[in-house]
């Protein structure tokens, strides 16, 4: 029990003893015994027994009074009736993402002190409240359900480390916020994080779900860290390729993106290019301007032949080591195997050239292997085994030829159309939509004219690889028909536009699938544009070819905290990771799917059922890894659509004002009252043991 003055409840509790000092102690007067009084005294022990019951009941009563009135003196706080015999729940939410490896000036992370600022919260709390740990990092998770094992909890808490994945806040709450309540209890969810931008993003708003939560639910957060430490970010890598790239197949040029936030200076910086054997293949030194964030420069680096390598870029560490490497996979000697569907010609004059003879000389060049099927045959017999369909003669395929080649495309191929130049009319345009189940569309006539490409062409979907160079060997090219196309839903996007704006070359994945479908408005011969004479030819078709297959097995978007998603091309195959890792072999379903999430960045090796292999880069999302501070009211604010909330230090100030609080007037007000009922029965029952003063009879003379 608590009091508002300790000293009054202690002075009452000794006061007590005085009443029992006097009853034991206090002399009683002796009993002269003489012959009158013997038969009184055997008449008087009945009473006298009665008496001594009423005696120790008058003690009661006045030890009684004595407690109660000092205990009412010393004020009593309400909290130890209302709270006697409940349990609290407090259910830990722990931020152990990317952002929590953030070292501070002191050199601890902020999950060291987390987790240590946590210890001394549990240790301060009551012998019998229980705790449960859950994990922030995807996926959520429970780690610990509730329990009153102190000394186990704080053992798991100190075993913690971060983890190079995004947080997931919003789904540990709701795994705090599930279980049903126990009325008995109180449930206190506690959110242990530093709330940098990569913990939370505060513009997403938090499930709504979470709103119909349990009016006994207190939430406490820690509040944000708000200091700005210098901070350099390896953004983005890419391995791009010029139009040249033919002599050494081996060679690939680095495109790296760096910025920087926190407190800016001018310095210089090393950046590291690695190899698989953690062999420097490249160094390159960035020039920081003051207060400039964003840094981009080229570097070439030289792969070993023979062999599926990939590339480590890293920079020097500093406040947030996760966002200091990235990875980048190559295939150096995979040859993509392309199946050209058109019908050959005797016809070897270079005006009346086929597209297919065209593209073929363009992708020879690259090391593929090449064949060519008639195109009006596939449905009879499918071409041999190929990753890529390039399809020149469109108006040859029946209706089971399209089945065949949608369900080629949603088994992760790729699939490149271009217009039929043997025919007037592109029938088979009209009704693509249908056929293939992507949003693109094209009338059956062509338009004739004099076109040219933009000058500022896009930068995604299979070409992105040629970066700016795209744009300078787009201005050249002109165009004398083409077929107009037209994108349907945002699930579209165009890869090549014509001066108006208007897309020559469109792409996207078909529905349900996992491959893709790249549609060419423009067929590659003398009769439709100058292309196939001019350098953009040779990069055309091979990147549509490479960035295809990379868009096809979503090479570019795994990210540690996703699921594999490879396609059937890898269905009932393994994900290994890399070699010195902590993390477990993904093992792959039917449509190349898992439901594990991948837990470490680095180079992972894609094992088929055939027993091919494939190099793939996972990285962490540099924005996942942010340590970019967030305000106060941004964090209050966002948890404030679910319940409003404390912040830690808060908490720790009202409970200090609890103890010195004044008593709960109810509470001593009771008190007083049980401590005159408890006098007044003792004067009732004191006045019965006290004699009665009897009248002397008064005399009558006669």
């Amino acid at each position: 029990m608590i009091f508002a003055s300790a000293t009054l409840a202690w002075a009452a509790i000794g006061a007590a003893f005085i009443p029992i000092i006097l009853h034991l102690f206090l002399r009683r007067p002796r009993i002269t015994t003489w012959g009158s009084n013997y038969l009184l005294q055997i008449a008087l022990v009945k009473i006298q027994q009665h008496r001594r019951f009423e005696k120790w009941l008058l003690l009661a009563l006045r030890i009684l009074v004595i407690v109660l009135v000092g205990f009412a003196a010393a004020g009593p706080f309400a909290k130890t009736w209302t709270q006697e015999g409940q349990i609290k729940e407090h259910w830990i939410i722990i931020d152990d993402g990317a952002a929590s490896a953030e070292i501070k000036p002191d050199g601890h992370s902020v999950l060291s002190e987390t987790k240590q600022n946590i210890i001394k919260s549990i240790q301060t709390q009551g012998v019998n409240d229980r705790f449960a740990i859950v994990l922030a990092s995807i996926p959520a998770r429970t780690l610990i359900e509730p329990t009153t094992n102190k000394e186990a909890v704080i053992q798991v808490i100190s075993k913690l480390v971060s983890k190079e994945i995004p947080s997931d806040i919003p789904t540990a709450l709701e795994k705090s916020f599930s279980q049903k309540e126990n009325k008995l209890n109180t449930r206190r969810v506690e959110v242990w994080s530093g709330f940098r931008r990569g913990s939370a993003n505060l513009e997403k708003p938090l499930p709504t779900t979470l709103k119909n939560t349990d009016e006994q639910v207190t939430l406490i957060v820690a509040k944000p860290l708000q200091s700005q430490p210098t901070n350099q970010t390896l953004w983005k890598c890419t391995g791009s390729r010029s139009a040249g790239e033919n002599e050494d197949i081996n060679q690939r040029q680095i495109k790296v993106e760096i910025r920087r936030e926190g407190l800016l200076e001018q310095v210089t910086k090393a950046v590291l290019f690695q190899n698989t054997k953690n062999e420097i293949v490249a160094k390159s030194e960035v020039y920081w301007n003051k207060d400039s964030i964003e840094n981009e420069f080229d570097a070439q680096v030289q792969l070993d032949r023979g062999l599926q390598k990939g590339i480590q870029v890293t920079i020097q560490e500093d406040a947030q080591p996760f966002d200091n490497k990235i990875f980048i996979s190559f295939d150096a000697t995979e040859n993509h195997k392309v199946t050209i569907l058109g019908r050959k010609s005797i016809d070897q004059n270079i005006e009346n050239l086929p597209a297919s003879s065209w593209i073929s000389r363009a992708i020879e060049s690259a090391s593929m292997v090449v064949q060519e099927t008639d195109a009006e045959t596939i449905s009879i017999r499918p071409p041999p085994i190929s990753d890529t369909l390039i399809l020149t003669r469109p108006d040859l395929v029946d209706q089971a030829g399209w089945s065949w080649l949608q369900n080629f495309s949603k088994n992760g191929g790729v699939l490149i159309i271009t217009p039929a130049t043997e025919c007037t009319q592109q029938n088979w345009a009209a009704d693509i939509e249908r056929l293939l189940q992507v949003p693109i569309r094209a009338p059956k006539e062509t338009k004739s004219g004099q076109y040219r490409l933009s000058t500022k062409q896009p930068r995604g979907g299979p070409l992105s690889l040629l970066g700016v160079e795209l744009d300078v060997l787009c201005e050249p090219i002109h165009i004398s028909k083409y077929l107009p196309l037209e994108i349907t839903d945002a699930a579209a996007q165009p890869a090549l536009l014509l001066e108006n704006g208007n897309p020559i070359i469109c792409w996207s994945k078909p529905k349900n699938g996992s491959g893709i479908i790249v549609v060419l408005g423009v067929s590659p011969t003398l009769s439709w544009s100058d292309l196939p004479l001019k350098p953009l030819m040779v990069p055309l078709f091979q990147e549509l070819i490479r960035g295809g297959r990379m868009i096809a097995t979503e090479q570019q978007e795994i990210e540690t905290g996703s699921v594999v998603s490879l396609g059937s091309m890898a269905a009932g195959g393994i994900f290994i990771p890399p070699p010195q890792s902590s993390a477990a072999t993904i093992e792959l379903d039917q449509n190349g799917q898992s439901q594990t999430h991948v837990s470490v960045p680095g180079l992972w090796t894609l094992q088929t059922k055939s027993g091919k292999t494939q190099t793939f880069a996972v990285n962490l999302s540099p924005a996942a890894a942010s340590i970019q501070p967030q305000t106060e009211s941004a964090v209050r604010a966002w948890f404030s659509a679910v319940k409003p909330i404390q912040f830690q230090d808060e908490t720790e100030t009202n409970n200090t004002q609890m103890t010195q609080s004044v008593a709960d007037p109810a509470i001593s007000g009771t008190l007083f009252l049980l401590g005159l009922l408890c006098a007044l029965a003792e004067s009732l029952l004191s006045r019965r043991g006290t004699p009665r003063v009897t009248k002397q009879p008064v005399g009558v003379i006669a």
